[in-house]
């Protein structure tokens, strides 16, 4: 029996290894849920516990032909898990220093901040340059992004629609998400939102 279970794990490793689909699948399934649990354990957040989990079987499947075994490939996931929801919440942390700090501003350095302060111009500005980093996006990866977050449309349909898995919905989604991001930290508008957002609550507040 041993000899047994010891044939099929390498053979599901060397299918894992040569980029076999169902072998991906067969991990997928048999780790996903309990890592999302760790996940949500960690974050306190079900969706971003998804999202860290999805995150570690993307880095698992990139570094495929690195494991020996079962045990390797199933502690490689919890620790990427556990890095993945330290890390978030490290940026979460610093998240809300940041907003701290801007709830501290003097009332007159807000009020000159609001002196040239436009907040539909600065909506607008901020708008086109989301909208085009979404045409900019993969074409897949564009019409996911626009089904899920513009149409509204659940991951379960969207798969159905497009005839692709579920996971693949939501690895395009994650992808769509960090390709925005890095480009809006690249060309700084993603500290101009930040601004936007505390400039808005004193906006309607004052």
């Amino acid at each position: 029996m041993i000899a047994e279970y010891t044939r099929n794990e390498q053979l599901l490793l060397q299918k894992f290894a040569g980029g076999e689909p169902s072998a991906f699948q067969y991990i997928f399934n048999q780790h996903y849920r309990a890592l999302c649990y760790f996940a949500f354990t960690i974050v306190d957040n079900e969706q971003e516990a998804e999202d860290l989990v999805q995150e570690s079987f993307s880095k698992l499947w990139h570094k495929r032909a690195d494991f020996t075994t079962a045990t390797n490939i199933k502690a490689f996931l919890f620790i990427a898990t556990k890095n993945a929801g330290l890390n978030f919440l490290k940026a979460r942390q610093r998240l809300s220093v940041r907003e701290q700090e801007f709830s501290y501003l003097q009332e007159e350095e807000v009020s000159a901040e609001m002196e040239g302060f436009d907040p539909v111009l600065t909506e607008t500005e901020i708008i086109q340059q989301l909208y085009e980093e979404i045409e900019a996006l993969p074409t897949q990866c564009r019409r996911i992004f626009k089904m899920s977050y513009l149409e509204g449309q659940k991951n379960e349909d969207i798969a159905n629609a497009l005839q692709i898995s579920y996971n693949t919905v939501r690895a395009q989604k994650l992808r769509a998400l960090k390709l925005i991001r890095s480009s809006l930290i690249k060309k700084n508008i993603l500290p101009l939102l930040g601004v936007y957002i505390a400039l808005m609550k004193y906006y309607h507040n004052y």
